[in-house]
């Protein structure tokens, strides 16, 4: 094999694990009607919110790992467009998620 393609197939293969360790979507979300309890069950170092359609407040996100609960205090409104990401400050693995929210909107939860 000669060396233009082996390089092509360590790119192609680079490309792809770059995209795998990406955000992984959990959930799109409407507000309003309560918290709401999403699963997650994987190893996360991120928790992405981002505001798909009208207008999100999101009061606090409880990281779940497994009988344990970190909750995190984001008292935001968001717009269209708007996301933030919490730092969880290393590895966890998250069972799940449990958000407080309100609006009239939705947003997407997604992990990294």
């Amino acid at each position: 094999m000669s060396k233009k393609w082996m390089l092509a197939l360590a790119l192609v293969l680079l490309s792809t694990t770059v995209v795998l360790a990406g955000w992984q979507v959990v959930s799109d979300v409407t507000a309003g009607g309560g918290a709401k309890e999403l699963v997650v069950n994987r190893s996360v170092q991120s928790v992405q919110i981002e505001c798909t359609s009208g207008t999100v407040i999101i009061n606090t996100v409880v990281i779940r790992e497994g009988g344990a609960k970190n909750p995190i205090t984001v008292a935001r409104k968001f717009t269209v467009g708007e996301k933030q990401e919490l730092n969880l400050g290393g590895t966890k693995q998250v069972t799940g998620l449990r958000i407080s929210d309100s609006g009239r909107g939705t947003y997407k939860v997604s992990t990294q």
